[in-house]
């Protein structure tokens, strides 16, 4: 990065946007490098090393982790936080951790992504935790903001009523039958899909629009080519857009 001018809030965005953007970019088995490259970008300005010193300052990264975990019927969920810079503590804090060697980047995504693969486990994190953290960044870092995106999760919250559970729970039982009938699918990829499937009620009974969206979306990588279930998994987005949750 020598020879990088970096006189505004903007140029330093730049540099960490192309950083973050070539880390989701990057296949999981070559992530190693693009994390980090962003970790050194974010040491190399001035600019972006105060404001991360700044979102971290009276934060207690393990207990912010520990809250980002919860157990479930089926698994474990990695839920961000709702503060913008809460989420730059953490996410940053954990990709340290990865780069350091003091957590298992493989092990991480084994726990709390159950896709077929590596990369399909690697894009699930991408869009729950990278591109999340991202959005953060820069509302955080460019604008001061840290709770409109929360106030707009509340808003959505709202909108998950006993209703829209009922509903949502005949759609997933439909799903699940398609699941459970189809023969040209393995025991273990059967028993993937059924608990992303589970996993998309929960989050809804639990009211955070941003789990939904995650859960779907590995739902949606781990059903690609599979036309059997084509029809009920359009059902069930079609009915998340309805009420706004993705």
């Amino acid at each position: 990065m020598p020879g990088v001018k970096i006189n505004t809030k903007e140029d330093a965005f730049r540099l960490f946007d192309e950083a973050l953007k070539a880390l989701i970019g990057s296949n999981f088995i070559i992530t190693q490098k693009p994390i980090t490259d962003l970790l050194r970008c974010l040491v190399f300005s001035d600019k972006l090393r105060a404001f991360v010193s700044e979102c971290v300052k009276g934060v207690d990264y393990e207990d912010e982790l520990k809250k980002a975990v919860t157990e479930t019927d089926t698994g474990y969920l990695f839920t961000l936080p709702k503060s913008n810079k809460r989420i730059i503590a953490l996410v940053t804090g954990l990709l340290s951790d990865f780069d350091k060697g003091e957590r298992s980047f493989t092990g991480f995504l084994r726990e709390f992504y159950p896709a077929s693969d590596n990369n399909a486990k690697y894009k699930m994190f991408c869009d729950s935790v990278l591109l999340p953290y991202h959005a953060a960044f820069r509302q955080s870092f460019l604008y001061d903001i840290d709770s409109a995106e929360g106030a707009l999760e509340q808003d959505k919250v709202a909108a998950i009523t006993d209703g829209v559970l009922e509903q949502a729970a005949a759609i997933l039982m439909s799903l699940r039958t398609v699941f459970q009938g189809d023969n040209k699918i393995s025991s273990k990829k059967r028993e993937d899909l059924l608990i992303l499937s589970d996993g998309v009620y929960y989050a809804l009974e639990k009211g955070d629009p941003r789990l939904v969206k995650a859960v779907w979306t590995g739902l949606k990588i781990a059903l690609s080519g599979n036309k059997k279930a084509e029809r009920k998994f359009s059902d069930l987005t079609e009915f998340l857009a309805l009420y706004a949750l993705l």
